[in-house]
């Protein structure tokens, strides 16, 4: 009796903890496809108003995301955020009015594409998440969620003075061409205007 006993409560528990695990990486694959699919949107709207004729769709790495993990906080070393700012492609996720403002800036800046390179430089909010021949990345959520400052030179395209941080995403790099959304992709393109990725 005491035997079956401890068996159906090995086998219960193992049955609870399954599902539990089963459920975690159910929200986990939902959170990467909701950010996947949030950051695809929003390239395909910055390819559209700037007229980025060569921006790449974007697919979920794994590995990319290990990378990720590896800043798990928003409350970093000085030595750690140099590092990150200046020599890896990452990008936050900062709140939607910050992109939807710097799309809205960007069409109508469309034809100025010098003033739109002024905006893209190593402190620039955007320069990872739009760099059109990125076509990987992998995402970090942080346990809660943090308020970052917003770079000084947004004021251009926006009123956003802080902002949530609700994670970091990190890319793999190249160059931008101008002139309708798809034109200069190497391969197939999106109905959006987007480039499908190769491998």
């Amino acid at each position: 009796m005491h035997v079956s006993l401890a068996f159906s409560t090995a086998i219960l528990l193992f049955c609870a903890q399954s599902a539990f695990s089963s459920r975690v990486v159910k929200r986990s694959e939902d959170l990467r496809h909701q950010v996947l699919g949030e950051l695809n949107e929003f390239r395909a709207k910055f390819a559209d108003a700037a007229q980025v004729s060569n921006m790449n769709e974007l697919t979920y790495d794994l590995e990319l995301e290990k990378v990720a993990s590896q800043y798990n906080s928003c409350h970093l070393d000085r030595d750690t955020w140099k590092r990150l700012e200046h020599n890896e492609m990452n990008y936050y996720l900062y709140k939607k009015q910050l992109e939807n403002d710097f799309v809205e800036y960007a069409a109508f800046h469309r034809n100025d594409t010098e003033e739109l390179k002024k905006l893209f430089g190593n402190g620039d909010l955007f320069v990872a998440a739009l760099q059109p021949n990125v076509n990987k990345v992998g995402c970090y959520h942080f346990p809660s969620l943090c308020v970052h400052k917003i770079w000084s030179l947004a004021a251009k395209f926006t009123d956003v003075k802080r902002s949530t941080v609700r994670g970091l995403q990190h890319f793999t790099l190249d160059d931008t061409f101008y002139g309708k959304p798809g034109a200069h992709c190497s391969g197939k393109n999106t109905r959006g205007g987007l480039c499908k990725a190769t491998d």
